[in-house]
């Protein structure tokens, strides 16, 4: 059976029997093996739905069968990951769900096959009462919250007591590591923790950042209305709202250079740099120059920015943006060459330090991140994140700021990272720092408009 034959169903079953938490980006699979797919949309809504509700799902399946979830066959488990998943988190008919996942497991298995995978589901459906329950009369451990008002009401425990273990609680409800969530919790209390977990399960929105060289948001929102592309303009962020985006790199505009995809929380680091026209700029981890084109940007292209990147494989990228952007002040460079190149330039004016990070605050966009992340891992990356910092500084004049920046919300990636590199060097002091927290209506306070945004962390030091 080709790609292009695929119902969504299909595709997301083909792309999860391919993955693995350990090696893979949900994203890239879903390319490769769903990439043809009619209504890659829905495709995508299942995948990243199963995967950031796994825990949650594969326990609820455990609770339903007859047999050990680990005795299940993969290609099985994931017809049943898929039909609870949908059963649960999205309104399609129940009958629909359940009979193209049996029609699924009698093509891959057999009739028997097909009969415990119904025998399951039946059990699955006849335990949900209401897939719009009220949450706050609802019994939380009966019921799956799917939006902060609204859950899906079962009757049968499917929760931890809240009222006695708040974070084990979270941690089943969003499928995210306990120990994440203790750690959230501890930092920014149980209601703050709790908006974070729904703004890590969301479905995320997609963001256009206008090519400020060629026009402003409003031209481009007309512009795209003109093409009949839902939009919205997100006036606060000079950003425009894709509501239904489709293949966006086919879109005429997009072709152009007149806008590039980026989320709000990370169009609003560059700014905090606030790189000036004429400055020399060095973005050490620039991959794949999303930030980079916006330096040139918010500089009238009149200066000079270096990007480089250690990840050779994705220079060429980019070097695309930079080409369809018709941006002229770049140079990009092979981390090699960039090394043998500044040491012939005086320093630099500023330094954006966009560094490898474990992405706690894009979960809803990398939902996999939440399937391997753990404290050890958390421990070596901020050894990595300081040692480039510590190269960063050599880099930049007197006077020249670092921007430090992270998609994390961990401390230890963060604030612990540049405080630590302040009291190191002592020539080094901290001008300002953020912590995005991720959002669904992002910052309520007297805002009219609301945007829902990823995770992450910045800080500009300044070198005395």
């Amino acid at each position: 059976m080709k790609a292009s034959n695929f119902s969504p169903r299909q595709g997301a079953w083909e792309v999860l029997n391919n993955f693995d938490a350990a090696k893979h980006n949900s994203a890239e699979l879903i390319e490769k093996f769903g990439g043809e797919t009619p209504n890659r949309a829905a495709l995508v809504d299942i995948t990243f739905g199963v995967i950031r509700n796994l825990t949650f799902i594969d326990g609820l399946i455990a609770q339903n069968a007859v047999q050990s979830i680990k005795n299940i066959p993969k290609k099985l488990l994931n017809c049943l990951r898929i039909a609870v998943y949908e059963l649960v988190f999205t309104s399609q008919a129940d009958y629909a769900i359940v009979n193209e996942a049996v029609n699924l497991a009698k093509k891959i298995g057999s009739k028997k096959a097909g009969g415990f995978v119904n025998a399951v589901l039946r059990k699955v459906c006849s335990s949900i009462e209401n897939k719009s329950a009220d949450l706050s009369n609802a019994d939380a451990q009966k019921t799956m919250p799917l939006t902060s008002v609204v859950g899906c009401e079962f009757n049968i425990d499917i929760l931890p007591d809240v009222s006695v273990k708040k974070a084990e609680y979270l941690s089943c409800a969003f499928s995210l590591p306990l120990w994440l969530v203790e750690q959230w919790v501890e930092e920014f209390g149980f209601e703050k923790t709790k908006n974070v977990c729904f703004a890590s399960n969301r479905r995320p929105s997609v963001y256009a950042r206008p090519n400020r060289l060629k026009l402003t948001a409003e031209e481009l929102l007309n512009i795209l209305k003109e093409q009949d592309i839902d939009c919205t303009l997100a006036e606060r962020y000079k950003m425009v709202k894709l509501n239904r985006p489709g293949n966006i790199t086919e879109l005429a505009s997009f072709k152009a250079g007149l806008f590039t995809i980026q989320d709000i929380t990370s169009s609003s680091v560059v700014p905090l740099l606030n790189p000036q026209a004429g400055w020399k700029v060095f973005d050490v981890c620039a991959a794949p120059g999303t930030k980079t084109t916006q330096i040139a940007e918010l500089m009238g292209d009149k200066g000079f920015v270096i990007a480089t990147d250690k990840d050779v494989s994705r220079l060429p990228k980019i070097s695309e943006n930079v080409q369809r952007l018709w941006i002229t002040s770049v140079k990009v460079l092979s981390y090699d060459d960039f090394l043998k190149e500044v040491g012939q330039l005086a320093s630099a004016d500023a330094v954006l330090l966009d560094v490898p990070c474990s992405n706690t605050g894009v979960l809803a966009k990398r939902p996999e991140v939440r399937l391997r992340i753990n404290k050890k891992q958390i421990e070596e990356l901020a050894k990595i994140q300081i040692g480039l910092i510590r190269q960063a500084c050599s880099l930049v004049k007197k006077g020249g700021r670092i921007c430090y920046s992270t998609c994390s919300i961990l401390k230890q990636e963060n604030s612990e990272v540049v405080n630590d590199f302040i009291s190191e060097k002592g020539e080094f002091i901290l001008e300002q720092e953020k912590l995005f927290l991720p959002s669904i209506c992002g910052e309520p306070d007297k805002v009219v408009e609301t945007y829902d945004c990823d995770g992450g962390y910045a800080a500009i030091v300044v070198k005395i």
